[in-house]
This record gives structure tokens, C-alpha cells and sequence, in this order.
């Protein structure tokens, strides 16, 4: 079990699974997403978690660059590294935004949030 300062790789992996699951199962049979914008801010490594200033400087990311990496990994597991991480991360804030927001209704039912 992880404490509050760990990670488990078995949680993220089933929940990440389980939320995929729920999406292609909730927006029937939905596997592809439209990219509304390609740009998006960064802040680099160096003072991503640096709290003690806000950054002086953003980096500018590229979805369609991301993808085009991921898309690299996925033809050969030998570039599927934790590096990676880096470009699937924009792409699941993009996915997240990009399909319909749900949560739990009193009964219990799950319902569209964003209506």
C-alpha cells in the first residue's frame, strides 16, 4: 500500500484502465478525440515544484508533438520509457477536457456534469 508520499504504479494503471473503460463505454464506443488547440503553457522542470516563487518563465508545449512521440512508442516498445511521461501527461489534461465531465447523482447513478 502507498503511504502519502508514494505512488503505486497498480493504482494509477487500474484506474487510468477503468476510466478509458468508462469513457468508451459512456460515449458509445468513443476512441478518438479532436485536439481543439495544439499549444499549450509549461513550466520547466527546474521550478515546476518550487513553491517558494512563482516561475519567471513558461515553456510552450505542442500536442500534436506529443502525440507524434507517443504515437513513436506505441510502434516500439523499446522507446516506451518513463520519459515518456512528459508527453502523455498534456494529452490526458486535453482528453480530460475534451470529453464530457460525470459525477455520482445522489442515488448513486452516474450523470452528466457539464449539463
Amino acid at each position: 500500500m502507498a503511504s502519502d508520499s508514494t505512488i503505486s504504479i497498480d493504482v494509477l494503471r487500474k484506474t487510468i484502465n477503468g476510466i478509458f473503460d468508462f469513457i468508451e463505454k459512456e460515449q458509445r464506443g468513443l476512441t478518438e478525440v479532436g485536439l481543439k488547440q495544439n499549444h499549450y503553457w509549461s513550466i520547466t522542470d527546474d521550478v515546476l515544484y518550487s513553491m517558494d516563487e512563482p516561475p519567471k518563465q513558461l515553456a510552450v508545449g505542442s500536442l500534436v508533438d506529443d502525440y507524434e512521440f507517443v504515437l513513436s512508442a506505441f510502434k516500439s516498445a523499446d522507446q516506451q520509457l518513463p520519459i515518456m511521461f512528459m508527453h502523455i501527461a498534456p494529452l490526458l489534461q486535453a482528453l480530460w477536457q475534451a470529453v464530457p465531465n460525470y459525477s455520482s447523482s445522489p442515488d448513486g447513478s452516474e450523470k452528466n456534469a457539464s449539463t
